[in-house]
């Protein structure tokens, strides 16, 4: 079987609309307003009836205004999403839309002329790119901004990733996990990861969590993909990070009466 590479690999790509959505405040007590960014699109790989396309269901909210909060916001979302920075939104989906669809007919088409004879091969062309987003109130009012990529580009199986951000509603500034936890918590942060995840998976050491294919290749650790909520703080694990595609995401909540010690 002829070998597959993916397109952009595991870039993520969002084609937006014009900005003038409805919108609308999702924090009630704060200034700080969300637009959305949108489109459904279908690329054939050919101009020809029946052809394989590349299909992209893409919702993307964004902070309105152009103070520097709003800006603040806005370019971690755009570097995160499409590796840009100091572009407006609008600009830097729009670049990034149609670089993604010009690589998808520019590369993959040699590929399937060669295999359109193949049925069985038609499905490694047929992609998909689906962008949900959401912003919700966290921890001291933080913004919680979540993107659940899910995307299918020829290879085995579809990959989905839920990625999060934390942002200061003050300054707009993404917050990390050194800005959280007091110098040296990489340790004692991990033992709690450990035991959470032996609660979770219902085993008594590191080798029955090998058994259920658990952290072979790599030990815990606490990834910056976290959700600061009001009682806790949700770490994710997307597939392959700590355990096989076939476990899905993995979540571990601490609460922060477990985590007090280690807080600034």
């Amino acid at each position: 079987m002829k070998k597959k590479h993916y397109l952009i690999g595991m870039m993520t790509l969002v084609l937006a609309a014009c900005g003038g959505g409805e919108g609308g405040g999702i924090f009630t007590s704060s200034s700080i307003d969300m637009d959305e960014a949108k489109a459904t699109k279908a690329v054939p790989i050919l101009n020809e009836n029946n052809a394989p396309q590349c299909q992209m269901n893409l919702q993307v909210k964004y902070m309105k205004g152009n103070d520097e909060v709003a800006k603040n916001i806005n370019d971690a979302i755009t570097e995160r999403l499409f590796q840009m920075t100091n572009l407006p939104v609008q600009q830097a989906v729009d670049s990034f839309a149609n670089n993604y669809t010009h690589e998808y007919q520019k590369n993959m088409a040699p590929l399937y002329r060669e295999d359109r004879g193949d049925q069985a091969k038609r499905a490694w062309y047929e992609y998909r790119y689906t962008i949900e987003t959401d912003a919700k109130r966290g921890k001291d009012d933080c913004i919680v901004y979540t993107i659940d990529l899910d995307m299918f580009e020829g290879g085995a199986h579809p990959i989905h990733q839920q990625l999060v951000m934390n942002f200061d509603k003050k300054t707009g500034k993404q917050i990390k996990l050194d800005d959280i936890f007091v110098q040296g918590y990489q340790y004692p942060l991990n033992d709690l990861l450990m035991e959470e995840l032996k609660k979770l998976t219902k085993c008594k050491s590191l080798d029955e969590l090998h058994e259920q294919d658990y952290l072979l290749t790599m030990d815990i650790y606490a990834p910056q993909n976290f959700i600061l909520g009001d009682d806790e703080i949700t770490f994710i694990y997307n597939p392959y990070e700590i355990a096989p595609y076939s476990k899905g995401n993995t979540e571990l909540t601490l609460s922060y009466s477990k985590l007090e010690k280690l807080m600034k």
